[in-house]
């Protein structure tokens, strides 16, 4: 999820960089750059929406329910979700755009995937092995949460380390990626993992996992948009 930054360039116009995506036609006026974001967040919004409910209609068909609210998840349905939400927030706001422009969205998409995914797989693992254990040291909800925040912290920045490695291309003047504090909204699907997968009370009576649909439409939008800073 990205760092954007707003460089001079030598005759003084602004290039927009957000994160792999960039606006860099030097010559386009602000008006025109600013009509080319709108038409790609309204068709990231429209594509990011449409592939997680593809997904949520599956679940509810499969799950027989009537109610999205009423769906149980696993990591299975929540990486599905999270990938379904890049892939149609990425294709739907690259129509029209080059190649280039492309596998810059492409890239962003990579990465909020791995932002999702390694830290989920970790904690999804991290659970699994405190579960089997007989020590009740380790096989408790208080370990399992501190080992899944330990999981989620090393899958982060391995997801950020890998993102610099595809950032780094060459001639590129772009600095290294940061974590930014909107970027942790696609580790909230951690905290709600980390409260499901461990069967904690009241995270079962409150269904936080209901956020999910919605956490993964806004990591989709970002993939097809970037973060402008």
């Amino acid at each position: 999820m990205a760092i954007t930054p707003i460089s001079t360039l030598n005759n003084n116009s602004r290039r927009f960089s957000f994160g792999y995506i960039n606006l860099e036609d030097e010559d386009a006026s602000d008006l025109k750059q600013q009509n080319l974001l709108n038409r790609d967040k309204i068709l990231a919004g429209i594509g990011s929406v449409a592939g997680v409910s593809l997904v949520v209609g599956s679940m509810m068909k499969i799950q027989k329910t009537k109610n999205p609210m009423n769906l149980r998840y696993t990591v299975v349905e929540m990486l599905s979700m999270a990938g379904m939400g890049n892939i149609g927030g990425i294709v739907l706001s690259s129509v029209g755009k080059d190649s280039k422009a492309q596998k810059k969205k492409w890239k962003e998409g990579a990465f909020q995937m791995l932002l999702t995914s390694i830290p989920m797989l970790s904690v999804d693992g991290v659970i699994k092995l405190c579960s089997k254990s007989r020590n009740k040291l380790i096989n408790n909800n208080f370990t399992k949460i501190l080992a899944s925040i330990c999981g989620v912290y090393v899958g982060s920045h391995t997801a950020l380390a890998v993102s610099n490695k595809l950032r780094n291309e060459p001639n590129s003047a772009k600095p290294k990626r940061k974590l930014k504090f909107v970027d942790m909204v696609a580790n909230l699907d951690d905290a709600v993992a980390i409260m499901v997968l461990a069967k904690i009370p009241f995270a079962d009576k409150i269904r936080i996992e209901r956020l999910l649909p919605f956490i993964y439409s806004f990591c989709g939008f970002r993939s097809g948009t970037g973060d402008k800073r």
